[in-house]
């Protein structure tokens, strides 16, 4: 078992409060056919990503129908689905996630894979993303010690501190003051 998968031991997967997965699971014949409609249709309609997008602590998130291997172009005699993701929180939490918020998504996605129970319930879903899991060969955080919630808030803030700074260029002391207070009242959710 991994880091991450509730061992509590440290692995090439977790870098700060960030935590990689990887997994590789082979997929029935058509979902080769079945897989590029649905990520074409997950680039073309926005609203097919909102869900996905709420979910905060998920820094990032891709699916990839792999048919050749990359490094010598051998074709695999199936297609595997390659899932990588980066996030923070316990690896128990991310899956039921998955698993309970993005139920029909991974029934869609997974479902062309053999072996995928369902999401629900999650242990069997779990025990499935466990056998299917790669430990990374390297992974790195830009904000190890951040989540992606306090790195968005940090660049909110910033843009907002900036526009202050621009404004006030052109403001007298008491101005600027005033300006300060109402920023600092604007801002206290990303404090």
């Amino acid at each position: 078992m991994l880091a991450g998968t509730g061992t509590g031991t440290e692995s090439r997967n977790v870098h700060g409060q960030a935590i990689a997965i990887t997994v590789f699971s082979t997929v029935k014949p058509w979902g080769r056919l079945w897989l590029p409609v649905v990520f074409v249709a997950a680039r073309l309609l926005p609203r097919s990503q909102e869900r996905l997008a709420r979910l905060s602590f998920i820094h990032f998130a891709r699916w990839a129908l792999i048919r050749r291997l990359p490094y010598d172009g051998r074709r695999l005699r199936y297609a595997h689905l390659f899932f990588e993701s980066n996030f923070n929180g316990g690896w128990e939490e991310y899956i039921d996630a998955f698993a309970y918020i993005l139920t029909r998504d991974m029934r869609t996605v997974w479902g062309s894979s053999y072996g995928f129970p369902d999401p629900l319930p999650a242990a069997p879903f779990k025990a499935y993303i466990r056998r299917n899991e790669l430990e990374a060969s390297h992974f790195y955080s830009a904000y190890p010690e951040a989540t992606t919630t306090m790195v968005l808030a940090g660049l909110e803030l910033a843009g907002k501190v900036d526009a202050l700074r621009r404004r006030g260029e052109r403001m007298g002391p008491e101005a600027f003051a005033a300006a300060w207070r109402e920023l600092l009242t604007d801002v206290q959710g990303s404090l």
